[in-house]
């Protein structure tokens, strides 16, 4: 998709109302991160990953059965090995 948006003086602007819908923006709005590379003069304008996704995709590489680490102090002390 290629649109072309306007930026008032103020430097605001409206994304349209396909973009937000693609973007899962509801009328109350939302967060978005923006990237702009210098070099190439480009905006990149992206939806952060939330908690929750980044939770299934850590969880992909996590082996069945690993027991949550809750304290690294006791972590540490149990594997330690002894110089």
């Amino acid at each position: 998709m290629n649109k072309i948006i306007t930026v008032t003086r103020k430097g605001q602007t409206t994304l349209p109302a396909e973009v937000r819908a693609q973007l899962g923006l509801g009328k109350s709005g939302g967060v978005l991160q923006l990237e702009f590379n210098e070099r190439s003069g480009t905006l990149t304008i992206t939806k952060p990953v939330s908690l929750t996704e980044l939770s299934k995709r850590i969880s992909r590489h996590i082996k069945p059965g690993t027991k949550p680490l809750r304290n690294v102090d006791e972590y540490y002390q149990a594997n330690r090995q002894n110089k």
